[in-house]
């Protein structure tokens, strides 16, 4: 009975940690809400454009790209199937124009449900991980804590590689546990190994995690020396294979890796932003749209105390000192970079976790008969994370792509004979251009100035763009000017557009509808705009 119970509790958690993280699985479609989300995605595409198992970067290892294209190519079938026509040959060109050009939509919710997949797996391994040291109740506290803890909510159903990493350092953990004290402790050796290999192959620090596997191995007091070098050897040896098998790159392409961690290590070095302190406490990584902590004071005073507790028991200190080595080493690496991004230690959390529910079983253990503890365990993570978790949902339901918006007014008013003119910058994609019933054009600024002094198009979609430097890329004179021959029909959005092509755009640009205004003195009007750029250059440096 007991054990049907803590399997239907269980099932609960993972059901909520499933409803909080489902909000941003379609945010912002069909374009991306996550700045990080083309660093995935792109990568993917080149590898299916191209046929290929070589990404066009080393710079952060493959295993992620391969898991979501491998993904996207078991779902091929339905998308030709439904669409009629290949998944493939939808693909937007690699690279792309613009980085916020991915086609088609089907590959950011393939890569959000797997991030999603992964993110609910550290859930469940926390819990197991927990369940093993002090029990069903502290396994499940554990994972309920990991389900609703902001840290790991937020990056849990958008396309980034951080619930990967946690998910195979966490697996490695909970292996290294079974290896030292359990039933098959060679087989739980390799898969610790293989689940480290994994964890260097999504995210190159995370193969850290092998310390504390080899840690755990040391510590096993049943196993004599030479069984302990046996278990070291599996461990290694399937580390390596995982490692090889997930990134093959390492060893037919070791100089290219090479030149690109160093890159990748001057770009790190160079960038100074962030507070791990500050964004544990106060507020979130800066590219996360909520005012609340990743975890809070509370969790960490909580995590403390479960620290201190831990090691002070015999039961626990072994495996506790392997997560410590993990975290130590963690902190000894990403220490010396400027550049202080909370998800550098994102693994830490469910950890964090485990150690506050190590405390919560100590407690139950000492105090057995104050139920009100088991309540308290239930409601504290909601007490602790509903703010910054209802911020953060709230946000993600709400997003709706100013692109997207303007394509929706467009399409009832529009009429077959309809000239239009997009300004490309803004990235809109082509294949929502493609339902509008009108004849479309998508050009450049540079290129479309002139089309629209010649007052040719009934609509004009444009933006506000802005150069490198933040100042208008639309002289003011000719900003007047076209406010003077077209009428604002739509506004949507709030935001600049960038003009360098590989930033994000967001979905929030400053999008325009205009609708052209007769001129019967056309030429006299071109006449004096030909003008005012002879006297002021095509440049307007003072913006507009």
């Amino acid at each position: 009975m007991k054990r049907w119970t803590s399997f239907l509790a269980g099932l609960a958690i993972l059901a909520v940690a499933t409803l909080v993280r489902l909000p941003a699985l379609t945010a912002g479609l069909p374009y991306m809400s996550y700045i990080d989300e083309g660093h995935v995605l792109h990568h993917v595409a080149y590898l299916l454009g191209h046929h290929t198992w070589e990404p066009d970067t080393y710079a952060y290892p493959t295993l992620p790209f391969y898991l979501v294209a491998g993904a996207a190519l078991a779902w091929s079938p339905v998308y030709a199937h439904v669409h009629g026509e290949p998944f493939l040959d939808d693909l937007s060109p690699t690279p792309p124009e613009y980085y916020d050009i991915l086609e088609p939509p089907d590959l950011i919710v393939i890569g959000r449900l797997v991030t999603l997949a992964f993110s609910l797996g550290v859930v469940l391994l926390t819990g197991l991980l927990v369940h093993r040291l002090a029990g069903p109740a502290a396994g499940l506290f554990a994972a309920w804590l990991a389900a609703l803890v902001p840290a790991l909510v937020m990056r849990s159903a958008i396309v980034n590689i951080n619930p990967m990493v946690v998910f195979f350092v966490v697996a490695a953990l909970y292996f290294a546990e079974k290896a030292r004290e359990g039933g098959h402790p060679r087989r739980d050796a390799a898969l610790a190994g293989a689940m480290s290999g994994f964890a260097g192959a999504t995210k190159y620090p995370a193969g850290l995690v092998c310390l504390s596997v080899a840690l755990a191995i040391v510590l096993a007091q049943a196993a004599t020396w030479p069984e302990k070098i046996r278990r070291l050897f599996l461990a290694g040896a399937a580390a390596i294979a995982a490692l090889l098998l997930a990134m093959p790159a390492l060893a037919l392409r070791t100089a290219n890796v090479i030149n690109s961690l160093r890159e990748m290590d001057s770009v790190y070095g160079l960038q100074e932003m962030g507070s791990y302190w500050d964004q544990a406490i106060h507020r979130a990584e800066w590219d996360l749209p909520v005012t609340h902590p990743e975890v809070g004071i509370t969790f960490l005073i909580l995590t403390a105390a479960g620290l201190v507790l831990s090691l002070r028991n015999h039961r626990w200190a072994p495996a506790v000192a392997g997560w410590l080595l993990f975290a130590a080493t963690t902190a000894l690496l990403v220490a010396p970079y400027k550049f202080r991004a909370f998800r550098n230690v994102l693994a830490l959390i469910p950890l964090a976790c485990a150690l506050v529910a190590l405390l919560y079983a100590w407690a139950r253990d000492r105090f057995p008969r104050w139920r009100l503890m088991d309540l308290a365990a239930v409601v504290l993570p909601v007490i602790l994370f509903a703010p910054g978790l209802y911020d953060y949902d709230s946000f993600q339901l709400a997003i709706v792509d100013s692109r997207e918006q303007a394509i929706h007014w467009l399409r009832p008013r529009l009429r077959p004979n309809d000239r239009m003119l997009f300004q490309r910058e803004l990235a809109f994609l082509p294949s929502r251009i493609d339902t509008l019933p009108a004849k479309v054009q998508n050009r450049v600024w540079d290129n479309a100035r002139d089309r629209i002094i010649e007052h040719k198009d009934h609509y004009l979609v444009m933006g506000d763009l802005r150069r490198p430097d933040g100042k208008p890329r639309i002289p003011g004179f000719l900003r007047a000017w076209i406010l003077a021959n077209y009428e604002v029909a739509a506004h949507f959005g709030a935001t600049g557009t960038s003009t360098i092509k590989g930033s994000f755009r967001g979905n929030a640009q400053s999008i325009y509808i205009l609708r052209r205004v007769p001129r019967p003195d056309l030429e006299a009007a071109r006449k004096a705009v030909e003008d005012k750029e002879e006297e002021a250059g095509t440049e307007d440096p003072g913006g507009g």
